[in-house]
């Protein structure tokens, strides 16, 4: 295919490498090096001789009758995935049967809507059907370049009647609608402003593109307010992946269709893409703070597409790269944008050490294991007010061998409640779910007020030292100063809390663990993981109690463990409480 011209059709040039036939054959021809396409085509070959999964008219209404969105979202998605798998798969194969995926495309249109239950409100201004959230928007961004890349080889009657349904049911409502995701910091304003315009490219003349271009790169700019300067996302590192993820690609799209943003600031997108380099504490676990999994996995396209685009980017380590294109929630825009650059993408990297790093916007300590430090360790301050939220502040983690052993494990079971008023009822959002002191069993407070004072940092060759005021993030009347220190010197992380107070308090100092906490002696309590264990000694003075947080709905998705250490202040003394806790990794 010669370059793209103005005269190159919008959505040929918005799809860039993806509209190239060559792309697909030089990927085909890799597919013995590109462990991602061999699995791509197995899963297309799995999906096409399974049946679309049903979504009876009754599913639509499990999350107001119960709160539950597992049931119909696992439908929902496996309809996504199988979409994406055996597009993809098409384009890969020029010579492969498309009829599966044709019945596919039919299924989504028959759908009476596209938005997530959970994400409409039935009494509201806007039907259901013409609710854009970021999956009507997604849904709506795969059909339009899945009818631009393979329309010919669809019957004409499915790519009308999808292309179709993609105006009425998100172009036309993002027109007439001022949407609340517009002004919002987070992955939603990146996701469906993303998606919009990438459908927008596919099926809208170029006068009409151009002229909604404006509005959605502005939607695409604000998102980039929930990085900072620092580059952290710190709704998560998933939504990374998500809402940078969807913010590269429409970037890129708008710029080879429509020219380059005239206000765009690029400095401000190059740090965020840089946050996947720097956010693995070791093997697979990411810095779990705010609504992450505790371990996961980067699309190497993705990257290299932000290392042409911005530079500085390190070629990530094989073992955090995703073995899968397509996700579980079957991500269109994502798996072909980020399959699409896989071609090429070893000659993209830059070099870049991993050392400890501290971020100020975010107030993140993040320790890589490496040759700085045989553990993983992050460490945070902020506030209780920041997009997706946990009660946690003064909480860490720490990694052995690419196990995460000790500390904050992660998002909770996403229900109705874990995002109603409820959601620090749960001990993945509240503090009593994250290693973290209580106070009379009192939690810190939600919301920007409950912030900590970050006192000092140091980062001293082979060591770290944080110290926090975390006073404001308690209401508890009887507490007059608490100063947390955290520090790390080689293997060993030294957590010591400072408590002040003008009446008697029992405090804990709470470590949520990730194995089960073996038997105590006096003064110690050992945590064995499969790769490595942590030892935690503490003041023989004070008690020790173990047990478990709830798995599933209203807990953790997988078991986690807390370990406490409790003692009682006695005013006007402080009560000083150190755990000392010592890392090592199995032998092999």
């Amino acid at each position: 295919m010669p370059p793209a011209t103005p005269a190159t059709p919008l959505g040929v040039r918005a799809c860039g490498p993806a509209a190239d036939p060559a792309t697909w054959r030089r990927l085909r021809d890799r597919r013995e090096a590109l462990p991602q396409v061999e699995a791509l085509l197995l899963l297309a070959d799995v999906l096409a001789a399974e049946p679309v999964a049903a979504l009876p008219a009754s599913s639509y209404l499990e999350f107001e009758r119960t709160g539950d969105r597992a049931g119909f979202e696992r439908r929902y998605f496996q309809r996504r995935r199988r979409l994406a798998a055996l597009a993809l798969a098409a384009l890969l194969e020029p010579e492969r049967d498309t009829r599966a995926l044709a019945e596919t495309v039919v299924a989504i249109c028959d759908e009476p809507q596209w938005a997530l239950p959970a994400h409409v409100d039935r009494r509201g201004e806007v039907p259901p059907e013409h609710v854009v959230d970021l999956f009507a928007a997604e849904t709506a961004s795969a059909l339009a370049e899945i009818t631009g890349l393979l329309g010919p080889r669809l019957p004409d009657a499915v790519v009308r009647r999808a292309r179709t349904l993609v105006r009425a049911r998100v172009i036309d409502p993002y027109e007439s609608h001022r949407w609340w995701w517009e002004d919002s910091p987070t992955n939603w304003a990146s996701v469906c402003a993303g998606s919009v315009a990438l459908a927008v490219l596919q099926v809208c003349e170029p006068g009409h593109a151009a002229a909604l271009a404006p509005r959605l790169r502005a939607t695409l700019r604000r998102s980039l307010d929930g990085y900072g300067d620092d580059g952290v996302c710190v709704e998560g590192f998933g939504y990374w992946t998500y809402g940078f993820g969807y913010h590269l690609v429409a970037s890129e799209a708008l710029d080879a269709a429509l020219g380059p943003d005239p206000v765009a600031a690029p400095g401000h997108a190059a740090e965020a893409a840089r946050w996947p380099s720097r956010a693995f504490l070791g093997g697979r676990v990411v810095v779990p703070f705010a609504d992450t999994h505790v371990t996961d996995a980067i699309s190497e396209g993705l990257l290299a597409l932000a290392a042409r685009r911005y530079g500085g980017l390190a070629r990530p380590d094989p073992a955090v790269v995703a073995p899968d294109v397509v996700d579980e929630c079957g991500r269109w825009a994502l798996a072909l944008h980020g399959l699409a650059r896989l071609d090429g993408a070893e000659r993209v990297w830059d070099a870049a050490p991993r050392h400890p790093l501290w971020f100020p916007r975010a107030q993140w300590l993040v320790v890589p294991q490496g040759e700085r430090s045989p553990v993983g360790l992050a460490a945070r301050a902020g506030h209780n007010g920041e997009p997706h939220n946990h009660n946690d502040l003064g909480s860490f983690a720490l990694a052995v061998d690419g196990e995460l052993l000790v500390g904050d494990a992660g998002r909770g079971v996403y229900d109705r409640e874990y995002f109603g008023p409820r959601r620090y009822a749960s001990p993945a959002t509240g503090s009593h779910g994250h290693p973290v002191p209580l106070l009379d069993e009192v939690r810190q407070a939600e919301g920007e007020q409950a912030r900590a004072e970050v006192l000092e940092v140091a980062l001293d060759g082979g060591r770290e030292r944080l110290v926090l005021d975390l006073t404001a993030a308690y209401p508890h009347p009887a507490l007059v100063r608490l100063v947390r220190t955290i520090e790390r010197d080689g293997a060993v992380v030294t957590v010591t809390d400072a408590f002040e107070t003008s009446a008697p308090v029992r405090v804990r100092q709470r470590f949520p663990v990730l194995a089960e906490p073996g038997a105590s002696a006096a003064g110690t309590v050992e945590v064995a993981g499969a790769r490595g264990r942590v030892t935690l000694r503490h003041d023989p003075g004070a008690a020790v109690e173990t047990g478990a947080f709830p798995t599933g709905r209203g807990g953790f998705p997988q078991r986690v463990w807390w370990v406490d250490v409790v003692a009682t202040t006695a005013p006007p003394d402080p009560l000083v409480l150190t755990t000392v806790l010592t890392a090592a990794a199995r032998p092999r």
